[in-house]
């Protein structure tokens, strides 16, 4: 891209700003976004930043997964058209994704070499997450249920996304050096740290699936059956450490009377089995309104109703949101919805699973940055919502964005070779 040197560490201080301290300090998300937007639509009406046709046209290519990004304002717009009521601020926070497209642009006017340095960020990232966590938690003496501006859950497992980011970039280690491969292999420590003080079930749902894309990755001369029977054994190692502290072990024997005091019907008003009740008032609520759904600033009247109806109980209608991403999507914006929420996972990974398949190896690591992170999002979205927040969303949007924004920019420069 011509000119784009110049340019360049701008835009890269505000994805540098955002992925070090967007969780630790508050606004810094939210600024760095809107920075770089800014950015975007500076570097678009320049007359000095001409951009090459090879890097317009992979952009242009990427127009569908751009399209997808849009979808869940898409399912927004028809629920409130159905309703005859537009309401701008509803918008906050699924327009954030819907601008993929301008992001990326952004993005690429950053050299592949300077993206790569972005792998210290997030390890920072990680580590100062972690730091105010524990400050926060007392060394986990005591569960917080928010972290500041975000909610525990949320923010353990964008923490955890971080140290996975940072693994897999020792694959773009140049140098090969043990110390630097040290440091991004401590974050993964640092990850399961921070998962561990929060005692969040969910996060752990995903750690198998991350062990696993890590090893495919950074054991690349292994062969499939060998890396698999490794991650098993690093997940079985994994859970017998977690099992023998005492945290976990009241998580899962929490976990097991929650279930059986719900299937016994002693109480449903436990956590676990709110969750259950959440998950069946959702496809209530979306089978009774199908197509456009009950709308989101009604959800907390439509649990009323299921609670008046007997289908809930008075806690679980309390709560603001059904504890799964998709239901909630369903049973908020009907069939609009569901096909919202499943092209804002599956057209990524799409694309990521079909970039994880190059030749290039730092380009088959960046496609398994991104592929752990919609596969995270997906898997944390069974028992929780995480588009409801404004950071998630936000975290979502660029990190997706610099990751497709190397795979173009590393693909130019194997053809300039």
């Amino acid at each position: 891209m011509k000119h784009a040197s110049r340019y360049s560490f701008v835009p890269w201080f505000f994805f540098a700003l955002f992925f070090s301290v967007g969780l630790v300090v508050n606004k810094a998300g939210n600024l760095s976004y809107h920075f770089l937007l800014l950015i975007a639509l500076g570097s678009a009406i320049s007359l000095k930043w001409v951009p090459q046709p090879t890097i317009v046209r992979a952009w242009l290519q990427l127009r569908w997964i751009f399209v997808a990004s849009g979808g869940m304002a898409f399912a927004l717009l028809v629920h409130q058209l159905s309703e005859q009521k537009i309401q701008i601020s509803a918008y906050d926070n699924v327009l954030r994704i819907a601008f993929l497209g301008v992001l990326t642009w952004v993005g690429l006017l950053l050299p592949s070499k300077l993206i790569k340095s972005l792998r210290w960020f997030f390890l920072l990232g990680a580590v100062l997450a972690t730091a105010k966590l524990t400050y926060m938690s007392g060394f986990g003496q005591t569960r917080v249920t928010v972290v500041d501006f975000v909610p525990l859950i949320a923010y353990s497992q964008l923490v955890l996304l971080l140290s996975v980011f940072s693994v897999l970039s020792i694959g773009w280690n140049d140098t090969r050096s043990k110390f630097k491969a040290f440091l991004l292999i401590l974050s993964a420590l640092i990850g399961l740290y921070n998962i561990y003080l929060s005692q969040a079930r969910g996060a752990w749902i995903a750690v198998p699936v991350f062990i696993v894309l890590t090893c495919l990755i950074l054991f690349k001369n292994i062969k499939l059956f060998k890396t698999v029977l490794l991650s098993s054994v690093i997940v079985v190692v994994l859970i017998f450490a977690a099992s023998a502290t005492s945290i976990v072990q009241q998580r899962i024997s929490d976990a097991k009377n929650d279930i059986h005091l719900y299937i016994d019907k002693v109480t449903p008003d436990t956590s676990i089995g709110i969750r259950f009740q959440l998950w069946k008032g959702a496809w209530v609520l979306f089978k009774e309104n199908l197509v456009f759904g009950v709308g989101k600033d009604n959800f907390p009247a439509a649990l009323k109703s299921l609670e008046n109806r007997g289908i809930i109980s008075k806690m679980a209608a309390g709560f603001p949101h059904s504890h799964n991403e998709i239901l909630y999507n369903m049973a908020t914006l009907g069939l609009f919805g569901l096909l919202g929420i499943l092209t804002a996972y599956f057209v990524p990974i799409y694309y990521f699973c079909r970039e994880i398949r190059h030749a290039d190896q730092d380009i088959k690591v960046a496609a398994a940055m991104g592929l752990s992170l919609c596969l995270g999002y997906f898997i944390f979205g069974l028992v929780d919502v995480m588009f409801m927040w404004r950071i998630c969303n936000i975290f979502y949007v660029m990190s997706i964005a610099i990751f497709m924004a190397f795979i173009i920019r590393r693909k130019m420069d194997l053809l300039d070779a």
